[in-house]
């Protein structure tokens, strides 16, 4: 009996396409490893809007949880904890793509490994705060009405009192693994918004820095099986760093990277890891 649960959200509003993308990559690249597959199905008018889904799926074992659309993507995978009775989880969002060979064996074997709290496969030194503050300063010249530099200062303090400065160490939870024991200790209030979702991935009191706080070690895994500690992702060539050759989930945001004209790859890295790194 397997100890692991792989969780694939499907957002209605997203269209089919995503879902076919991920499960073309799912059937491509070998697991590695046995495990139990979780479609959640977020925001369907139940079984008759998912008839194109699930006949997709009539060769692929999976289990399926049907659910509103609130709670954001986080807000599925505490459900989905709370539902399924499995040791580890690995999340993966409705824009995921498997990338390689092995990549959830990749991810358990150091999942499993003594005092490794999360594992994801990208992170980010991004701040919401840092890049507010910059937002702030480029147009603070144009900006001669007081009320709107009123609403600028409160914005600015909104952000510095829910996010940390660059670098704000945190994984993306696009893709990650982690416990039932875990998760299960991770504090939340309601997620209504998708401030809400930002600050629990990012946040002063992110999944990264609570998990953090109980003397854990986060991890970014590659494609190339090696885990990597926080101070080694802007060196990992995961996420937004070069061709991302070492990618091993790809989603939308990585994409979007991969895609870019080379200025905003610049830009988007230099945001994500500090112009000493890019």
């Amino acid at each position: 009996m397997t100890d692991t649960c792989v969780v694939h959200l499907v957002r209605a509003k997203n269209g089919i396409k995503p879902f076919i993308n991920f499960l073309d990559s799912y059937k491509k690249y070998p697991s590695g490893i046995e495990h139990d597959l979780l479609i959640i199905f977020k925001g369907f008018n139940g079984e008759n809007g998912t008839a194109e889904y699930r006949q997709l799926l009539k060769d692929v074992s999976h289990k399926t949880l049907y659910m509103n659309d609130f709670g954001f993507d986080i807000g599925a995978y505490f459900l989905a904890v709370k539902t399924i009775n499995k040791k580890y989880f690995c999340f993966l969002n409705s824009f995921s793509t498997v990338l390689d060979n092995e990549w959830l064996l990749k991810l358990h074997s150091h999942m499993i490994k003594q005092g490794i709290g999360i594992v994801g496969t990208t992170g980010s030194f991004e701040s919401q705060y840092t890049y507010a503050l910059t937002a702030h300063s480029h147009n603070k010249l144009s900006r001669g009405n007081i009320l709107q530099r009123l609403n600028d200062f409160i914005e600015q303090a909104k952000y510095k009192l829910y996010f940390d400065p660059f670098p704000n160490v945190h994984i993306r939870t696009n893709g990650f693994m982690i416990s039932r024991d875990v998760m299960g200790k991770i504090q939340h209030g309601a997620i209504r918004s998708k401030m809400d979702a930002h600050r629990l991935e990012s946040g002063k009191r992110s999944l990264t820095k609570q998990v953090l706080r109980m003397n854990l070690t986060v991890l970014v895994v590659g494609k190339n099986g090696e885990g990597y500690k926080k101070e080694d992702w802007c060196m990992s060539g995961t996420f937004r760093q070069g061709e991302q050759d070492n990618l091993l989930i790809a989603d939308n945001q990585t994409n979007a990277y991969l895609h870019a004209a080379p200025e905003l790859k610049r830009k988007l890295s230099e945001f994500t890891w500090g112009a000493q790194h890019i």
